[in-house]
C-alpha cells in the first residue's frame, strides 16, 4: 500500500507588508485549508486556493483568497488543490528535461557561429557592391590623409621617369575594368613599412618606393599592382571594414558601450594599412591578377619571382607593416602563380 499523503506542509508566508516571510503551516482538513503561524490562524475553503504551475524542481506558490501567498517546495499535497494552468503538456515536458535546454543552446551557438562566419561575410559582400564609390573614396582619402599626417608615409623619392613608367603600365592594366574611372596610383616612401602596397577603399592604390626598388623590373611592380587591383574590383577593403564594423556595432549594442563602435571607426586608417586579408580574399585577388596580367601579356611568373624574394628576405621575421604580414605569402600562392604562367 502507498503511504498516505500528509495533510500538513511547511511553507513561508508572504503577507505583502514585510519583505521577510513568516514560517507557516498549511493544513488540509476535508474541504477546508488552514494556515497557521506563530501570529496568525486563517481558514479558507480549499477550493479557493490556487497553486502555481510545476516548473522543474522550483518552489511553488499558493495564492490565498486574502491576497497573501505561501511559498513551499513541490509536494504531493499541492495536487489536491486547484491548479493555475496545466502542469502537463509540452511546456511542462520541456521544463523538466535539462537536455532539451542543452540542445537549444547548441543550436543557438551554432546559429550565431554560422551568422558570423557565413552570414556576415555574405551580407558584407552584398552591401559593399551597393555602396557608392564616392563614399568609398571618401573613406580612402581620409585614411590616406591620416597616415600621411603621422609620417608613416612620406613623399616618394622615386625619380619621375620610374614613376611615369609604372603609372603608364598601371593605366593600361585597369583601363577596361568596371571601376576604371576610380583608380588612382600613389607613390610613398616608408622605411618603417618597407616593400608594400595597399588598396584603399575607392580605388586608391599606394605602392612604396621600397617595393618598386625591390622589383627587378617594371613588370614585377605591375604584378603587385594587379593584385591590389583585384582587391579593389572585389571590394575587399570595404567588405573587411563592414565585417569588422558589424561586429563592433553588435558589441556596442549588447554591452551598451558606444566606445567600442567609436574605436572601430577611429581606427579605420590603421586597420586598412595593416589589413590582413583572409585566404579567400587573397586567393580572389591573386586569380584576378593572374588573368589581368595575362590579358596584357605580362607573365604571372613575375609575381611569383618577386613574392619568392620577399619571402626569402623576411622569412619568419615579419614586421607589423611588412608585405609579408599584410599579404601572407605561402608556397601554394607562389605555385599557383607559376601554374597560371604555364597555362
Amino acid at each position: 500500500m502507498k503511504p498516505a499523503v500528509s495533510n500538513m506542509l511547511k511553507t513561508r508566508l508572504y503577507d505583502g507588508h514585510k519583505a521577510i516571510p513568516d514560517t507557516a503551516t498549511l493544513i488540509l482538513s476535508g474541504p477546508m485549508a488552514n494556515v497557521v503561524s506563530y501570529s496568525i490562524a486563517k481558514q479558507f475553503p480549499a477550493s479557493q486556493l490556487l497553486v502555481s504551475p510545476r516548473i522543474g524542481q522550483a518552489d511553488r506558490f499558493v495564492s490565498l483568497p486574502d491576497g497573501t501567498q505561501l511559498q513551499c517546495a513541490d509536494h504531493a499535497l499541492l495536487d489536491r488543490l486547484p491548479q493555475q494552468g496545466k502542469t502537463e503538456g509540452l511546456v511542462a515536458w520541456l521544463e523538466q528535461r535539462w537536455w532539451v535546454a542543452l540542445v537549444c543552446l547548441v543550436i543557438t551557438v551554432s546559429g550565431l557561429l554560422g551568422a558570423y562566419f557565413i552570414g556576415l561575410p555574405m551580407a558584407a559582400e552584398h552591401i559593399s557592391t551597393r555602396i557608392p564609390m564616392e563614399y568609398e573614396r571618401a573613406i580612402g582619402e581620409q585614411s590616406l590623409a591620416w597616415i600621411d599626417a603621422r609620417k608613416i608615409f612620406i613623399p616618394s623619392k622615386l625619380d619621375p621617369d620610374t614613376q611615369r613608367l609604372i603609372e603608364e603600365g598601371f593605366a593600361k592594366l585597369h583601363q577596361d575594368l568596371p571601376l576604371a574611372a576610380h583608380y588612382r596610383l600613389e607613390f610613398r616612401h616608408s622605411p618603417a613599412i618597407g616593400p608594400n602596397a595597399f588598396a584603399f577603399p575607392g580605388g586608391i592604390i599606394v605602392i612604396t618606393d621600397e617595393m618598386v626598388q625591390k622589383a627587378e623590373s617594371p613588370g614585377e611592380a605591375l604584378a603587385v599592382l594587379a593584385h591590389e587591383i583585384g582587391h579593389v574590383e572585389r571590394h575587399h577593403a570595404m567588405r573587411h571594414i563592414l565585417q569588422d564594423s558589424a561586429v563592433a556595432t553588435l558589441a556596442a549594442t549588447l554591452t551598451s558601450d558606444a566606445s567600442s563602435l567609436s574605436l572601430a571607426v577611429s581606427g579605420l586608417p590603421v586597420m586598412i594599412a595593416q589589413t590582413k586579408y583572409s585566404r579567400e580574399f587573397e586567393s580572389e585577388a591573386d586569380e584576378f591578377a593572374f588573368q589581368l596580367l595575362k590579358q596584357h601579356d605580362i607573365s604571372p611568373e613575375l609575381f611569383a619571382s618577386l613574392m619568392e624574394r620577399l619571402s626569402e628576405k623576411h622569412g619568419a621575421d615579419e614586421s607589423t607593416w611588412s608585405f609579408i604580414s599584410s599579404h601572407p605569402i605561402t608556397a601554394k600562392r607562389i605555385a599557383r602563380a607559376r601554374e597560371a604562367a604555364a597555362k
